[in-house]
């Protein structure tokens, strides 16, 4: 076992930098990339499902902001709105099912990277009550020439050919749950937290099914309720010809490798009699080619399935996959049936077996429209489920989604932490990271549109090269990300594996994600490590300033790697004291009496160990 022990903390070689492991999507690119993407976000007549207000409420005028390109002629600018049942349609401001609105142009825009500019047009569409569906689509044309028609088109991440976008959201007052505010998620991949364990995965094994199970989670729930998370996350368990499920065959049946139905209802029933909360990992954008709709319309071009998919040779494989993926094709989710047959499925699993919710993966591919429809339509089954995205996106883009999902992965966190945590030198300055972290959650609090919208924040996933290998297994590193995780992030998500010293024995490959190790069990695990998780864990749970807290800064020393601050809510006070530099130091506290998470209480002044996020609860309320 000492052997398996040395084996699992060893480093083969120096692992890339930053985000460049994480590559379905934008969260980070060099200049280049950036710069094209720029250029294309100003291409034709983009909407940027820019609304106003990003959640609207019953009896609440919505304005929507349309851009036009500098390649794009036009002089007249219509959307065609409905709220029935039914897409609106329409041509040259002329409705033909719903109604027609004219923008009127607003301004024009100067932008340098493209050198030209860019027209800015506006309107208002009229207030719904409750409960209705709002759907629109964005038209420019021509009065002088009966031939220009350009319709709006959004970017996508996977690069693959643009189509003309509808757009909407849903008319409701519906709250993201509290419990959600106050989540600490477990990420367990299934195939992986159980079966196999201590040991290394070889190549040809890390892409093929190892035996873990539903069953296997069961047995382990005393491990996760010790541990104190509220929350877990399930990988993909539906019905799938990989190990990973992320492309799903049958939506309705749990795949025999990994259970059975009654499996998955025996642990929902088990969870919640634990207080836990249970999610499953939902894919709406792509399918396997296993999925049979998919196979029928494959071979048979007359098929009713075919428009539930994008064939065309536009694709390289002549359909739109998951990034040109060809064992992945994807849906097209604004189609009606496509919408039904998806919505459908996530209803089925959270009244028939009590889900909690959805983690919902690339949420970036279907449109806005389909999820403010898959928001409503959950809630009606279950009013306090969560559903959550992972959109690689960050600022305005990642904000659009107010809504229409009750939050997103926070991706710009895990990147900051990276940057500060992951180097001896750190790619940015503790001043830096400060200004990131504070106006992060004020972006998503602004005029109360976004103050809904949960973020739920992690320092390593599935997709990724795990944290602790990053750092070359230097603990003391991960430690201090884990600090800034459970001391400033949203509702924090722990992969499964982090909390006791899971590392890695070579960097991800294509196709090969190195993060998937079996889980570490017994005395593989590092109990001094687990012990450090379940104390943070604890005073998050404890102390709701932690999940709810606003931030109140008592020093910043940029010199020093230093951060000293308050986060405050209601009658709560947590101080949280930050060192990023290698050495211990000391620092004065505010006037009053603090408890460290070992009970020892502290005045005056404490000396942090380096490398480390110290967090200090207020003992009696005496902080002056």
């Amino acid at each position: 076992m000492t052997a398996t022990i040395m084996q699992m903390t060893m480093q083969s070689t120096t692992p890339s930098p930053v985000m460049e492991d994480f590559i379905f999507g934008g969260i980070e690119r060099d200049e280049e990339a950036l710069n094209a993407a720029e250029r294309n976000r100003w291409r034709g007549i983009r909407h940027l499902h820019a609304i106003q207000p990003l959640d609207p409420r019953p009896g609440q005028p919505v304005t929507i902001t349309v851009f036009v390109g500098p390649d794009v002629n036009i002089d007249q600018v219509s959307a065609y709105v409905s709220s029935d049942d039914h897409y609106p349609t329409g041509r040259r401001g002329v409705a033909e099912h719903g109604f027609s609105v004219a923008l009127q142009r607003v301004q024009i825009q100067w932008q340098p990277l493209i050198w030209n500019y860019v027209e800015i047009w506006q309107a208002q569409l009229p207030a719904q009550p409750t409960g209705t569906r709002v759907h629109y689509c964005v038209e420019g044309w021509c009065s002088y020439d009966a031939t220009v028609s350009v319709w709006s088109r959004e970017p996508n991440l996977e690069r693959t050919a643009e189509q003309p976008a509808l757009y909407g959201y849903h008319v409701d007052e519906f709250e993201t749950p509290r419990w959600a505010h106050e989540a600490i998620t477990y990420h367990i991949f299934v195939d992986r937290f159980t079966g196999v364990e201590n040991r290394w995965l070889t190549a040809a094994e890390l892409n093929s099914f190892t035996g873990g199970t539903l069953r296997g989670v069961i047995d382990q729930l005393d491990y996760l309720v010790d541990l104190g998370v509220t929350v877990l996350w399930l990988s993909p368990i539906f019905r799938t010809p990989t190990y990973h499920g992320y492309d799903t065959s049958d939506y309705f049946t749990v795949d025999p490798r990994f259970g059975t139905n009654d499996d998955l209802r025996e642990l929902v029933t088990i969870a919640h009699a634990r207080g836990l909360r249970v999610l499953l990992d939902f894919v709406a954008n792509h399918t396997s080619v296993e999925f049979a709709p998919f196979v029928e319309a494959q071979h048979n071009p007359a098929s009713a399935y075919r428009d539930w998919f994008s064939f065309d040779p536009v694709y390289k494989h002549g359909y739109r996959g998951f990034f040109d993926e060809a064992s992945m094709p994807q849906l097209d989710t604004d189609h009606p049936a496509v919408r039904h047959f998806l919505i459908n499925a996530a209803r089925y699993w959270l009244r028939e077996y009590d889900v909690d919710g959805y983690r919902l993966d690339y949420a970036a591919g279907p449109s806005h429209a389909f999820w403010s429809e898959f928001r409503a339509a959950c809630r009606q089954v279950k009013p306090d489920c969560w559903l959550f995205g992972e959109v690689t996106l960050a600022g305005d883009a990642l904000r659009t989604y107010t809504g229409r999902l009750d939050g997103c992965l926070d991706f710009a966190f895990a990147r900051n932490v990276r940057l500060l945590c992951a180097s001896t030198q750190p790619a940015i300055t503790i001043g830096q990271f400060a200004n990131a972290i504070e106006r992060g959650r004020a972006f998503f609090s602004a005029a109360g549109d976004a103050s809904n919208f949960t973020l739920p924040t992690f320092i390593d996933n599935h997709d990724m090269n795990r944290f602790l290998w990053m750092v070359g297994n230097d603990k003391d590193r991960l430690r201090l990300a884990a600090g800034l995780l459970f001391a400033l992030g949203g509702s924090p998500v722990i992969y499964y594996g982090t909390e006791v010293g899971l590392s890695q024995p070579r960097p991800k490959g294509p196709w090969r994600e190195e993060a998937r190790h079996p889980m570490l069990w017994g005395a593989a695990q590092d109990q001094a490590l687990l012990a450090d998780f379940k104390a943070w864990i604890r005073v998050r749970r404890q102390h709701p300033a932690l999940a709810y807290g606003g931030f109140i800064t008592h020093l910043l020393d940029a010199l020093r790697r230093l951060w000293l601050l308050e986060r405050a809510y209601a009658d709560d006070r947590v101080l949280v004291a930050i060192n990023a530099g290698e050495q211990p130091q000391r620092v004065e506290l505010p006037e009053g009496d603090f408890q460290k998470l070992d009970q020892a209480t502290v005045r005056g002044t404490i000396m942090l160990p380096g490398l480390s996020c110290t967090i200090l609860t207020v003992a009696n309320n005496s902080l002056g």
